[in-house]
């Protein structure tokens, strides 16, 4: 596999670097980060960051708290003239793990599999094989993850289930909110912060030039079914990684994928060099994972759960002081995103508008 890197190899040379590169390693999505802690509207009932309530990781609330507020989407544009204005703050959705789809291959997706399929948020207490490289901080006991149960028919059929998240991530975007969802009027802030809304855990990896593995914590409950991760790259390019292992085994596990293409030693490597800005910086952005079934495994209720994804990978290009802020002389690549974004802005608008509309006559119904 080629490796692009954006300096000479007699520079490298000439400075004294090792032939060996070390990979860095990144997290994509973390499910501990994303613990709903708002209503999506109302910043003013939402969670801090060090609320006890956010820090007790077995305190949820699927009725009042079901959006996580740093990842909030706004789609109340697509909304017509019909909704009042009370209607349309109200539509907004989030990564919590609450609003994560489940969809089902089509000779599953039968009425009685899809009403028994969805995803939650849910927690686990801590155990050894889900502590942070980092350090982790023991006191609070556990942590919040994703929960899945997938209802797959019983038929000696091979099937498949696709966990996604409830709108395409973008690469480029934004913070322009604090954790409560206030808005944020320091900028210094909102310059510092421009274009990374979505990356440190939110679905988003950048600067990627060749995956060297990627890393799941999941627990399992000693079913025979495998699982893939779907990633899409900065050339809207959809690569889907499947895990060596079976989730045949009890409890938590790290489970890993390794490029096998992957060359450790630069010496071996075919050298590039590539055009920088406007050029889109490399990147990886989560798209799902598959849960594949085959026909001669147990059909009915499956349930899995996961804490989060790494990725290990060679940077494109190597993070220095640049004289000169192109994106902001420019905004090219903010630019180029906002096209994309109004289209996907529309599908989720849509869809979310249908299932509003959904639970407000869900809502009459049991009164």
């Amino acid at each position: 596999m080629k490796k692009f890197i954006t300096l000479f190899v007699g520079a490298a040379l000439f400075m004294g670097l090792s032939t060996n590169l070390f990979a860095d390693t990144s997290v994509l999505i973390d499910f501990n980060k994303l613990k709903a802690n708002g209503n999506g509207y109302d910043p003013a009932a939402s969670l801090a960051a060090d609320d006890a309530k956010i820090k007790d990781f077995k305190d949820h609330d699927s009725k009042n708290r079901t959006q996580h507020m740093p990842t909030l989407v706004n789609y109340d544009g697509i909304a017509g003239s019909n909704f009042t204005d009370d209607e349309k703050k109200k539509m907004k959705v989030s990564l919590a793990a609450y609003n994560w789809e489940i969809v089902l291959n089509s000779s599953a997706s039968t009425v009685e599999n899809k009403k028994f399929s969805k995803a939650i948020e849910w927690h686990t207490k801590f155990v050894n094989v889900l502590k942070d490289e980092s350090g982790d901080v023991k006191e609070d006991g556990g942590y919040t993850i994703l929960g899945m149960r997938i209802h797959f028919p019983d038929n000696p059929f091979n099937n498949w289930a696709l966990v996604k998240p409830p709108f395409e991530i973008p690469a480029y975007e934004d913070i322009i909110s604090d954790y409560k969802g206030n808005e944020e009027k320091d900028a210094a802030l909102l310059k510092k912060n421009k274009g990374k809304k979505f990356e440190n855990g939110y679905g988003v990896v950048k600067n990627i030039g060749v995956l060297k593995s990627i890393d799941m914590r999941i627990y399992g409950c000693q079913f025979k079914n495998s699982i893939s991760i779907l990633l899409k790259d900065e050339n809207n390019a959809v690569t889907e990684y499947n895990m060596p292992q079976y989730l045949d085994f009890d409890g938590w596990k790290k489970i890993t994928w390794v490029n096998p293409n992957y060359i450790d030693d630069a010496a071996n490597r075919s050298l590039y060099i590539i055009p920088l800005y406007p050029h889109v910086l490399p990147y990886v952005k989560i798209q799902g994972f598959r849960i594949y079934r085959q026909g001669d495994q147990i059909g009915g209720d499956f349930v899995t759960y996961i804490r989060d994804v790494n990725v290990t990978y060679d940077k494109a290009v190597l993070d220095k002081e640049y004289p000169i802020d192109h994106e902001e002389a420019w905004g090219i690549l903010q630019d180029r995103t906002e096209e994309s974004k109004k289209r996907e802005l529309t599908r989720i608008g849509h869809n979310q508008i249908l299932k509003y509309l959904e639970r407000q006559k869900m809502d009459k119904s049991a009164q």
